[in-house]
């Protein structure tokens, strides 16, 4: 079955290249990133998601101070610092998803939403053992960085997802229809384009 039943439509008219998100999946060599590897068998077990090409802010549920695995909730990460700047490479996929100014101003309203109120949002600790065993329970104000991903996306009218946004798997996102791989490899010569 297909993560998402549909993109949302848009007038052609209505999508310009200057309107568009920004999938990171990212695979570090954190503890908690080699277990859930080690689980789903993925290549990627992050995402965040950007308005920027560049990847200068990325947003996502993660460790908000690395190398410590705690505090965790909603974060806004880049390429050189936290847990990335941890790594000398971090392997990643990067896709552009085009969208229309309405979904683009839809995404950034939601993002300040999260951000002016980041206190109130914390990482759903039990979000990858009820992933396990496909139990669709979400907890209010948490988020795993899947789980918040798909939120953003969704509230954004971006993609309809045709199941549980508690069950939605980093990996899920490599799989959607109407991506564009625009690149794959170390994260940090990604950066290196935009230095």
């Amino acid at each position: 079955m297909p993560l998402h039943n549909k993109k949302i439509k848009a007038d052609a008219a209505d999508i310009k290249d200057e309107y568009a998100l920004y999938l990171v999946l990212t695979q570090t060599g954190t503890r908690v990133s080699r277990l859930i590897k080690f689980y789903t068998r993925a290549p990627f077990n992050h995402v965040s998601v950007s308005s920027d090409e560049r990847l200068a802010n990325m947003f996502s549920f993660a460790r908000q101070n690395a190398p410590k695995l705690f505090p965790a909730g909603f974060t806004k990460e880049n390429i050189t610092d936290g847990v990335f700047g941890m790594y000398a490479s971090v392997p990643c996929v990067i896709y552009k998803i085009p969208v229309t100014r309405e979904q683009y101003m839809r995404f950034n309203n939601l993002i300040n939403k999260f951000d002016n109120n980041k206190k109130l949002y914390k990482y759903n600790l039990f979000g990858f053992v009820t992933m396990i065993f496909n139990i669709p329970i979400k907890p209010k104000h948490s988020f795993m960085c899947s789980q918040f991903v798909a939120y953003i996306l969704q509230e954004a009218g971006i993609i309809n997802f045709n199941k549980r946004l508690s069950l939605v798997k980093p990996d899920d996102f490599r799989h959607m229809d109407n991506l564009q791989l625009i690149y794959s490899g170390d994260i940090k010569e990604y950066a290196e384009v935009y230095a």
